[in-house]
């Protein structure tokens, strides 16, 4: 999957704010493990994936780990990073040396430390977004894995009056490597002059104007072998069907489908791939004004289906069919994978931990589950049945843009999508509604944006692929 061999077999953290104290850690990785009773484990899902002891030596903090030798997943490899972070907030630890006879373990133990010392609190006055630092080299695809979730992190977490459509798409233009990757970007003229209308229309209530992000990978086959596909809504109140104004300003990150597809894209372009890519990112903002799209409006949409909006609230899926469709048209691929916080129904079902997985294709599906399974970026797979279908037809219109009722309103989502997958391409939808933002953490990051999806891609295309 990455880059395992580091340059060194040490690596050293130190606080960056000074503190009127010293307080040192040494950490040994793997080294002669001693009498089982001795040792605490740590344990994940009731599995054992490290032991470990802690004890005071010569005024110093020593740990010491012994990870478990039938672990070697992304997650148990990087797990102890996190770990250690953890211990060193907790004892306020100020000097960090981390020391491994293995080069192959030290490498994903730092990517584990570095990406929890991540918090991006730029705004907060005398804030660091980073604990500590290093001098220590990461291999280069774990470093460019790293960057592209921090990128991530920092889309989702920036408030909406920094990123709005034209200034996400100038902001990714630039972290994008142009070597391997070709970079376009539609403005509302050309947006109009494709006929995107269902795009258009969310888009119309807001005095900031929509922007389509376009990616291909260079010398790319006729065919592309998987388009990534991202739900931009850069805030969404809700439009006319107006949301409660209790949260709404987790709506900042109702764009994190897109930032979770340019920092894939930004990934891949730093990495040697034996497969051709393309993306593409819809971004708009859905906003209530005197010119926004209302209940009851009949758009037709990018393929020729009149969809009925009954709420303008369920507006992602209407983003992501004319895009799905636009860039299946051109760039035909044979995978398809989309991003979106698409419904808060999701969350209803599995919460926070596990996102939507929803697909036409089972081997497709279930390379994805064992993905999120190793990388602990749980997805979980829900059903598409033609009896939720059937809830979005209409007397009236070829579709409306939501079921009957409040149940199963994910499912409906997805197969209001899945209307505008071509027949005999091979499709994914990933509902990440509930795994985008924690604001209290998780196992493996700080607070705020968890940068969910990348590192599950990143594991899926060496399975799929066998990159």
């Amino acid at each position: 999957m990455y880059d395992l061999i580091p340059p060194s077999m040490q690596a050293q953290f130190n606080l960056i704010n000074k503190s009127n104290q010293s307080i040192k850690l040494s950490i040994l990785i793997g080294q002669k493990k001693p009498k089982e009773n001795s040792l605490k484990k740590y344990t994940y899902n009731k599995i054992c994936i490290f032991k470990y002891s802690l004890v005071i030596k010569n005024s110093q903090y020593l740990l010491n780990i012994y990870p478990e030798n039938s672990n070697e997943t992304h997650f148990a490899k990087v797990i102890s990073g996190s770990f250690i972070y953890d211990y060193c907030i907790k004892l306020s630890i100020t000097h960090i040396s981390i020391n491994a006879n293995n080069k192959n373990i030290l490498d994903p133990i730092v990517f584990g430390f570095l990406k929890k010392d991540f918090i991006y609190s730029v705004y907060k006055k005398n804030s660091q977004i980073k604990k500590y630092k290093t001098n220590f080299k990461l291999s280069k695809n774990y470093l460019s894995l790293l960057n592209s979730i921090n990128f991530l992190k920092e889309l989702v977490s920036e408030p909406s009056n920094i990123i709005y459509p034209v200034s996400f798409a100038n902001r990714t233009k630039t972290k994008v490597d142009k070597k391997n990757v070709i970079t376009q970007i539609l403005d509302k003229k050309k947006i109009t002059k494709i006929g995107l209308n269902c795009l258009l229309a969310v888009s119309q209530g807001s005095k900031r104007e929509p922007a389509v992000m376009e990616f291909i990978k260079k010398n790319n086959k006729k065919n592309v072998d998987i388009l990534f596909v991202g739900k931009g809504v850069c805030f969404d109140s809700g439009g006319i069907s107006i949301k409660p104004s209790g949260g709404m300003e987790d709506m900042k990150w109702d764009m994190a489908g897109a930032a979770v597809t340019v920092s894939i894209i930004k990934y891949l372009s730093e990495i040697n791939t034996n497969f051709s890519y393309a993306g593409i990112v819809g971004l708009v903002e859905n906003m209530p004004s005197g010119s926004a799209y209302k209940p009851g409006d009949i758009i037709k949409s990018y393929k020729g289906i009149n969809v009925e909006v009954l709420n303008t609230d369920a507006e992602g899926r209407l983003v992501l069919a004319d895009i799905i469709t636009y860039g299946c048209e051109k760039y035909k691929p044979k995978v398809v994978i989309d991003f979106a916080t698409l419904t808060g129904a999701i969350m209803v079902a599995l919460g926070q931990h596990y996102a939507g997985l929803f697909s036409n294709d089972n081997t497709l599906a279930d390379i994805l589950y064992q993905s999120g399974q190793d990388t602990n970026e749980k997805v979980w797979r829900m059903p598409l049945h033609d009896d939720f279908d059937k809830e979005l037809n209409s007397p009236f219109v070829d579709l409306k843009n939501i079921g009957a009722g409040r149940y199963g309103g994910s499912v409906t989502a997805a197969q209001f999508l899945q209307r505008f997958v071509p027949k005999d391409t091979k499709w994914a939808h990933l509902d990440i509604a509930g795994t985008t933002w924690k604001n209290a953490g998780d196992i493996m990051n700080n607070k705020g944006s968890t940068g969910f999806g990348l590192t599950l891609i990143a594991d899926f295309i060496s399975k799929y692929f066998k990159n």
